[in-house]
């Protein structure tokens, strides 16, 4: 009876498994009905987070919460009430939806860690997760690329006489997609070094592809980084060094064949940050005019909120006066959002995790690297995309533990 009961636990974790890996599906679903838009609105992404949502609160009566999570929770929830019901505004419903995502991978952590402790989430599930969507991500990419149903990475009036620029696919901003594609990069690096075989260099042409496709300067210095740090680990064997030898030129061949079939969009992309960087200057160039944006925010918060604002934030009342409507760089946009107090609240969260597992190889990293995208390209702990991928990232390091994978 025990065991038949233990059977039935498992199994229903494979629902939670099941929302989860559909992630890329559903959002670029959401992206074809929508048109890649309605990102604020509530949209078939938005109900499939819901459903998340409702399934990990499901989960979590039947098996039981940390007192510190819940502890922890139950406050950060209450200081979140506080911030909508001080800087209420014309944009209260977008404003919610934004603390919706903001929560979202804080509730898939601690779900996963729950069942993690039962025994029901295990490494295995991860690993799964992490595999098959080296595979799925890039193929909605490519897919949609080759059937000409995408969208282009940048198309609007911020566009180069209104180019159409890159390639995002189905989903609604590129930042996000950018950011899973770089933390798949790294995995399929970490994959391939650990053995290579058709399927790990199949795998890395699809991401890389992918990564190069969409255009994002930011994406490229990632990439570059992550393939310069990989190849040059600290291995002194004879067999290691081939091994780097052979896929350093397994990687340059692949951006010189990729380089030669899309010698047009490569070269729009090259145009592109010609005229902003000799229009707006370095700093801003590299930045994405990020930086010319804080200066002035800060200071509409200080002449309005004072002391106030800067511990409190001042909601999503800042976005009027930014012409993005955010900074795009996380730890400001939540800074004027919800203050020092709610920065410490995310902040501290995901530190605490990874303070606590940062022995573990490629979760730790992977966090690492997270906390650098969403600094300088921001669109990872504010979005629906990337704030599901986050979870399992950061809930990766929670299940290794000890482990080191």
């Amino acid at each position: 009876m025990k065991s038949s009961q233990n059977t039935n636990k498992k199994k229903t974790v494979y629902i939670y498994i099941f929302l989860l890996w559909i992630l890329p599906i559903m959002d670029s679903l959401n992206g074809f009905i929508n048109g890649g838009g309605n990102e604020n609105g509530l949209s078939l992404g938005i109900v499939y987070r819901f459903v998340i949502v409702i399934v990990s609160i499901f989960y979590l009566l039947i098996y039981g919460i940390n007192k510190k999570y819940l502890i922890y929770f139950l406050s950060f929830c209450t200081f979140l009430v506080i911030s909508m019901a001080i800087n209420n505004g014309e944009d209260s419903f977008s404003y919610l939806i934004l603390l919706f995502k903001l929560v979202l991978p804080i509730i898939i952590i601690i779900t996963i860690d729950s069942l993690a402790k039962k025994k029901l989430f295990r490494k295995e599930h991860l690993t799964f997760l992490m595999n098959s969507w080296t595979i799925i991500f890039p193929l909605t990419l490519l897919l949609a690329y080759v059937l000409g149903i995408g969208f282009s990475t940048y198309g609007d009036g911020t566009s180069m006489g209104g180019r159409n620029v890159g390639f995002k696919g189905l989903y609604f901003a590129q930042n996000d997609i950018s950011y899973i594609i770089d933390i798949l990069y790294l995995y399929v690096m970490n994959k391939i070094f650990k053995h290579v075989s058709p399927r790990t260099i199949f795998e890395y042409l699809m991401v890389l592809s992918s990564s190069l496709l969409m255009g994002l300067k930011g994406n490229y210095l990632i990439i570059i980084l992550i393939t310069i740090a990989c190849l040059f680990k600290s291995e002194s064997s004879l067999s290691r060094n081939f091994r780097k030898i052979l896929l350093f030129m397994l990687i340059v061949l692949s951006i010189l064949a990729f380089l030669s079939f899309f010698a047009n969009e490569i070269n729009q992309i090259i145009e592109r940050w010609q005229y902003f960087y000799n229009k707006n200057g370095l700093i801003s160039f590299l930045t994405s005019a990020r930086s010319d944006r804080l200066a002035p925010t800060f200071s509409w918060l200080f002449a309005n909120y004072g002391i106030v604002g800067l511990l409190c934030g001042s909601g999503y009342n800042y976005t009027n006066i930014v012409i993005s409507k955010f900074i795009e760089m996380d730890p400001f946009d939540i800074i004027l959002q919800l203050g020092l107090i709610g920065f410490i609240f995310v902040y501290g969260f995901y530190v605490k995790l990874y303070l606590n597992n940062r022995n573990v190889v490629f979760y730790s990293t992977a966090f690492l690297l997270t906390l650098l995208i969403s600094t300088l390209s921001g669109h990872v702990f504010e979005t629906a995309l990337s704030g599901v991928f986050l979870g399992v990232i950061c809930s990766g390091l929670i299940i290794s533990g000890e482990n080191k994978i």
